[in-house]
């Protein structure tokens, strides 16, 4: 019998993770808001990048031996989405607001979410739990709700203790609470994936892995000697290089001390990638992928109140929605929270051809 690998820069000790969420016909699907997959036109040479939308990366954590990833997954997912409401706010990239107002985009908490759904005695998570949670009761910022410990460690005792939870702290998580979560029949078509990761700024999704030497890689491998774990990825970009189509995710181990760091950094690739290969055989290697619409969560007296749009998809059932946005891309965001899937260009941007523009008004 195999000896298990031991915890080192190159090969960690993963946990039981994410589980494949029981099948629930009251689930939401995206796939009723996207086109057939025939009529997908998806530039995999182009690619897309949160990263770039965003002007920024995301702060990097390490689960350690922990099996808090759908905790974490979920958080980047929201904290993501926050980020983009947080833009359109100040008409700027996220590194200048990090510099100039950096309490509007502190860390979310993937303790806060994990260890109010970890499924005892063996810990993990399902997907569609933390999508709830997040919808429902919202998220706690890093700084109130440590992922971490101080030495910049964490483990599954740590994740799972909820004596943080407090009035306070749950007032402050509400604010970020979403609309609604929508899964994807997405695991064995790679365009649908990255069509979905595209125009929700996101998925969060489930792999299946194996200690098979490759996670600690640019490009981890499917699990074809046997599944040993489920993992729950927020994944954030698509493109294609020289080894062909990828999907990608920002690394949950990727320094073994814990710290907070960028991509590029030592001791580890940040964003990693998986290819074709994980889209194999009806997607057997990938489960539970899910889909996140925010709520406009900033205060009212913080967002712009004249000049409010109201549009209308000329090509659904939406009648309309105010519009407190100062970009094209807040314009998107705030579209899609209110229900409507705006129609775009195949570069992403709003096609205004297909929209309606109903009127103006002031808030009062």
């Amino acid at each position: 019998m195999a000896k298990k690998p031991q915890k080192t820069q190159k090969q960690f000790i993963f946990g039981t993770g994410a589980l494949p969420d029981p099948i629930d016909k009251r689930d939401y699907i995206l796939d009723d808001f996207v086109a057939a997959a025939g009529e997908i036109k998806i530039d995999w040479d182009k690619g897309y990048d949160i990263r770039n939308e965003i002007g920024g990366d995301i702060f990097f954590k390490n689960q350690c031996s922990s099996s808090s990833c759908v905790g974490q997954g979920v958080s980047y997912y929201g904290w993501v989405k926050q980020i983009i409401e947080v833009i359109s706010k100040y008409n700027s990239k996220l590194e200048q607001i990090r510099s100039e107002h950096p309490s509007d985009v502190n860390d979310f908490s993937a303790k806060s979410i994990y260890s109010q759904i970890f499924l005892p005695p063996t810990g993990g998570a399902y997907i569609r739990d933390g999508m709830k949670k997040l919808c429902e009761w919202g998220c706690a910022k890093d700084s109130d709700v440590p992922s971490n410990k101080a030495d910049g460690s964490t483990d599954e005792d740590f994740m799972r203790d909820k004596s943080w939870i407090n009035e306070n702290i749950t007032s402050i998580a509400s604010i970020f609470k979403g609309k609604d979560y929508r899964t994807i029949s997405a695991t064995s078509n790679m365009d649908l994936f990255a069509y979905a990761i595209m125009n929700n700024h996101g998925v969060v999704g489930g792999v299946y892995g194996s200690n098979n030497g490759t996670w600690s890689s640019e490009n981890p491998q499917p699990p074809i000697d046997g599944i040993g774990w489920g993992h729950c990825i927020y994944f954030g970009a698509f493109g294609k290089d020289e080894l062909g189509k990828f999907i990608a995710f920002p690394n949950s181990w990727g320094n073994i001390l814990g710290k907070k760091w960028y991509s590029g950094a030592p001791n580890g690739y940040g964003w990693q990638k998986l290819r074709e290969s994980y889209f194999v055989d009806g997607g057997k290697y990938i489960f539970s992928p899910w889909t996140y619409t925010d709520n406009l969560n900033n205060n009212q007296e913080d967002m712009p109140q004249t000049n409010v749009k109201i549009i209308k998809d000329a090509n659904s059932k939406a009648v309309g929605f105010w519009c407190p946005a100062n970009n094209e891309d807040g314009f998107i965001s705030m579209a899609r929270n209110y229900g409507i899937n705006p129609p775009l260009n195949d570069d992403g941007t709003l096609n205004w051809d297909k929209v309606e523009i109903q009127g103006t008004l002031t808030l009062k």
